[in-house]
């Protein structure tokens, strides 16, 4: 306890007697406005003017020999002598005093003493040996105080004004005599330990003036010779100097007296400033060097400074936690970091030192520090930006060591899994039952958290989204499909990951990913190792199978629904559309090449289902479309004729040989020809539906085509027509839609191209045109009447685009392939417009209906229709019927004409003659005779009761077309035949309808006859 006190006695006396040296004791005020009235009494004691003076008579009081030194120079000896004996005192009183319970040892008044006498050694002492441009600007360090005195500020300024280049060796000396003791006194109380629990000059030295003492180590150790060759030692030397002859030993003796330190001084002082270096905090000395590079215009940073303090801030990043520490240094506490700030920091932090041997091991070093921070930093911090920033650069200079130290880093362990070629054997040590987890879920976890940091923190860089995630693109797909099933909260991450790739990466790379993800052979296959689990707390584990996994039939590698879903949420149109003329053409290929029937069928579904969730988006491309479409279905057209023509060949019948019998690997083999036969049937028949309805989804989504999308079109129509007679039912409705859709666009399209010519009637007429085209492609039934209706209107109006020439065929064409649609609405209403157009087309209305009436290899239900609108164009014509009557004669008896003709067909011919001779039966005066032979020849020779009956109607039609005139009109040679038929009709035939008809026919006759017997005026009037 004695000794305690005694070293506390004697800290007091070194505290008084730096109280009696810097000034009295004035009223406390806050530190630096003390340190100026410090300051202030040492200028005003006696009155005096000068500051030297004011030293020296201070100096002089406390009986303290200067040695003729200069007043502020031996002012500051004594002021860093009595700084050292507090110093000393102070470790004693902490060594003495281990077990006392004093929080501190110097109270307000010591501690303003000690910075007192801090301020006079660096301003006084060391600022005066500093070459300029060297440490921190007196006018920026000390805000009020001492240094603001204005005698000091005088001098400041005086220098600025000379801007002196060099400083002279015992300047050197002197900054090295000062600087010594201060690192000595660091160093001392290293060895106190208990001196770290209070405030000594050492920790005043390391928390206020560390910029000054690096700043004069580095000047003594590095600052380069040439700034101090300049100046001699001492004024008096030099004048002589230069009155002492110039001899080769004068000139040695003066060169050594200019030169500065000796070298291994210089060396001590490096090492002096790497020992204070490596125990300075690593912030605080962060702080001193940019402090010592912040410099200004008035004080330029010398180049040598500049270099050696870059140097050692380099170090501090080698130092653990040093890029965290540079970080948050160089970012402080804003909150967005500009784009120039970016750039500064990547800079700072990727400039390799100049002791690291490679590029190579010093992203060793700072890359998992860099790791680090990305981890545990918020999203939205500026340091998480700054990293994220910097990771970009390293891939963007150094796309090599970026995948070595970044990208493998990070998902590595996925990859390394996810490519697992051999089984497990270890087994896991949870169960015997589950298989072995290759990435835990918190690994997982992480590795996702860093790349959507990566992605989504970073600048959206190609080449950084493309390094990162280009290899691990289909583990991270097939991880969201099990998020999808599983609804896993990662699965927003993962979305986040993968459609930020496919909207940043080129199309063509997307569309090669996309391919890798559908067509892994290893998927397909089943033979994938790695597959995704739920993990224990809900999350999703990687783990390795036992054995193979065997897919079930139908089993598909990869849901399409999901694909499908993923490339709608993605919202690229061309990724989506070029993806979707990719599965075109590969699913063509396939077919082609006889692939796995599963990979086709996994393809036909992505079509199918990127058809009905993403139409208007995939099918901004029609010309590949429409020519991928146009290729299936000259394909299926070339295997129709081939059919055709092997169906024609004649057969010749042998005696199968029963010597040799069939063995089972044969049978075998028969039978899966038989197989394939059948699902290559079934797979034409879907390829076939999806060209026609992707030919019409086009011409539904884009209301205009290009030139060649045009042509492409037109060519498709000849294929297409002959795609009618196919013997699925489904074909020939979608294929007679598509022709109507597409002979729709073609005649709008031919208008619009039209030459123009003056005036407004046809450019009204076109637009009309238009609109009824647009119309008729309408899925709305409504709609498609009210363009038919429109077209009516134009040809009824004899409108010049439809009265004549193509106009008038493609309008006819138009109407007769409504008439085939198979919702009566439509069929009616065209069956309605075919006979009015009659009035003002009545040939080629005839005369087209009638080809199509007498093909043979159109469909029964088209003929039967067609027929219905002869029969409304029969009624139409009344007396006019004259001028088409061979026009329409020709076709009926084409179909009256062959007996192994459909029984309806015939009924529907004869019931047309029927309404034509009741309608105007002069019309087929010149084949009257024939046309009743004809007929009695039916009655007595068909069988067929419908026939029959449609046979005695025409007779009774043809009595009451002729009325009084058939006496004379009807020819004389058949009426008694007639009679006889009909006779024997009403009494032996089967058919009670036809007995009734035969019965009216002859009343009607004997109605005639007595009419013209007897003359009568009274107009006969038949039953």
């Amino acid at each position: 306890m004695a000794k305690h006190e005694q070293d506390k006695a004697k800290l007091k006396e070194c505290l008084s007697k730096a109280h009696q040296l810097v000034g009295e004791k004035v009223e406390i005020k806050e530190e630096g406005e003390y340190i100026y009235n410090q300051l202030c009494n040492l200028r005003i004691d006696a009155g005096l003017g000068s500051i030297e003076e004011t030293l020296s008579q201070r100096l002089a009081n406390l009986q303290i020999d200067t040695n003729d030194k200069q007043p502020r120079k031996a002012f500051v000896d004594e002021c860093l002598k009595v700084l050292l004996e507090i110093q000393t005192a102070l470790l004693a009183v902490c060594v003495s005093g281990v077990d006392e319970s004093d929080k501190d040892y110097l109270g307000v008044r010591d501690f303003r003493l000690i910075h007192t006498l801090l301020q006079v050694i660096i301003s006084w002492g060391f600022y005066p040996c500093f070459l300029p441009g060297v440490g921190v600007p007196l006018s920026k360090r000390v805000k009020s105080g001492y240094t603001n005195h204005e005698l000091l500020s005088k001098d400041e300024k005086d220098q600025r004004n000379q801007q002196p280049q060099t400083v002279s060796t015992e300047t050197v000396h002197t900054l090295l005599y000062l600087v010594t003791p201060l690192v000595d006194v660091i160093a001392h109380s290293e060895k106190v330990p208990s001196s770290k629990s209070y405030t000594t000059v050492a920790s005043i030295l390391m928390s206020r003036h560390l910029p000054d003492l690096y700043a004069a180590l580095l000047e003594l150790a590095y600052a380069p010779t040439s700034a101090f060759k300049q100046q001699p030692a001492i004024a008096g030397e030099e004048q002589l100097s230069s009155a002492t002859p110039r001899t080769p030993g004068n000139m040695m003796q003066q060169t050594k007296n200019q030169v500065g330190l000796k070298r291994e001084e210089r060396d001590k002082c490096a090492r002096m400033f790497m020992w204070l270096f490596d125990r300075s905090d690593l912030p605080r000395a962060m702080e001193s060097l940019m402090a010592l590079l912040g410099g200004s215009p008035l004080h330029p940073v010398p180049n040598w400074l500049r270099t050696i303090c870059g140097r050692f801030l380099s170090r501090i990043l080698l130092k653990p936690n040093g890029v965290a520490i540079v970080l948050e240094f160089t970012i402080g506490h804003v909150d967005q970091l500009q784009l120039a700030q970016l750039e500064s920091i990547a800079r700072l932090i990727l400039s390799v030192p100049q002791q690291m041997a490679s590029i190579e091991s010093y992203y060793a070093i700072i890359i998992p520090q860099l790791l680090q921070l990305l981890e545990k930093e918020p999203l939205s911090s500026p340091t998480c930006q700054a990293v994220t920033f910097i990771v970009g650069r390293v891939i963007g200079k150094h796309a090599d060591l970026a995948k070595i130290y970044v990208v493998d880093r990070i998902v590595g362990p996925l990859l390394d899994g996810w490519h697992t070629t051999e089984y497990d054997t270890v087994g896991n040590n949870d169960s015997v039952d589950m298989d072995r987890v290759s990435l835990s879920e918190d690994g997982l976890k992480s590795l996702l958290q860093t790349l959507h940091r990566v992605m989504i923190g970073g600048e959206p860089s190609p080449d950084v989204i493309q390094t990162f995630l280009s290899s691990s693109i289909a583990p991270l797909y097939h991880l969201y499909e099990f998020t999808v099933h599983s609804k896993s909260g990662m699965r927003e991450t993962v979305l986040d990951l993968l459609s930020t790739y496919f909207r940043i990466t080129t199309t063509s790379d997307a569309i090669r990913q996309l391919k890798h993800i559908l067509l892994d052979k290893v998927d397909l296959g089943g033979a994938r190792v790695a597959y995704f689990a739920p993990g224990p707390t809900g999350g999703v584990v990687l783990r390795l199978r036992r054995s193979q996994k065997l897919l079930a039939g139908n089993e598909l590698p990869i849901d399409a629904g999901i694909l499908v879903g993923f490339l709608q949420s993605s919202d690229n149109a061309d990724l989506c559309g070029d993806f979707f003329v990719f599965l075109l053409n590969e699913y063509s290929s396939l077919q082609a090449r006889k692939q796995d029937p599963k990979v086709i069928l996994l393809t036909l579904h992505l079509i199918m289902g990127m058809l009905d969730a993403l139409g208007p988006t995939i099918l901004r491309k029609p010309t590949q479309i429409i020519s991928f479409a146009n290729n299936i279905i000259q394909d299926h057209v070339e295997r129709l004729s081939k059919d055709k023509e092997n169906e024609s060949k004649p057969t010749t019948n042998k005696f199968p040989d029963i010597a040799h019998i069939v063995d089972q690997q044969e049978l075998q083999d028969i039978q899966d020809a038989a197989h394939d036969e059948q699902f290559t049937a079934e797979d034409d028949f879907e390829s076939l539906v999806l060209a026609i309805n992707l030919i019409r989804a086009v011409l539904h989504e884009n209301e205009q085509l290009s030139d060649q999308a045009t042509q492409l079109l037109s060519v498709s129509v000849e294929p297409l027509k002959q795609l009618e007679k196919y013997p699925f039912q489904l074909v020939q409705e979608s294929v007679n839609e598509v022709l109507l859709a597409i002979t729709s666009y073609l005649s709008a399209q031919k208008m619009s191209g039209m030459k123009q010519t003056s005036g407004t009637s046809l450019e009204q007429s076109r637009e009309k045109y238009r609109d009824a085209m647009k119309s008729l492609q309408d899925d709305l039934l409504p709609i498609r009447a009210h363009g038919m209706g429109i077209l009516k209107d134009m040809a009824l109006a004899k409108d010049p685009l439809v009265s004549s020439g193509d106009g008038l065929d493609q309008l006819l064409d138009i109407f007769v392939r409504l008439v085939q649609d198979e919702d009566s609405y439509i069929y009616l209403n065209a069956v309605k417009g075919l006979s009015a157009m009659t009035d003002a087309y009545g040939n080629q209305i005839i005369k087209k209906l009638g080809d199509i009436y007498s093909d043979s290899e159109q469909k029964l239900d088209n003929r039967l229709r067609i027929g219905e609108a002869l029969l409304q164009t029969i009624q139409r014509c009344g007396d006019a019927l004259g001028k088409y009557a061979n026009t329409l004669i020709k076709p009926l008896e084409t179909v009256l004409a062959t007996r192994d003709q459909d029984s309806n067909l015939r009924v529907s011919a004869l019931s047309l003659l029927s309404m034509a001779c009741q309608t105007c039966p002069v019309a087929l005066s010149s084949q009257m005779s024939e046309l009743i032979d004809w007929v009695l020849n039916i009655l007595e020779i068909e069988k067929t009761a419908q026939v029959r009956r449609a046979a005695t109607v025409l007779i009774l039609s043809l009595f009451r077309g002729l009325a009084s005139q058939t006496l004379y009109e009807y020819p004389a040679e058949s009426l008694s035949r007639t009679y006889r038929t009909l006779r024997y009709i009403e009494e032996t035939d089967p058919d009670e309808l036809t007995r009734y008809q035969a019965r009216v026919a002859l009343s009607d006759l004997d109605a005639i006859m007595r009419n013209e017997i007897f003359k009568s005026r009274i107009p006969v009037r038949f039953k």
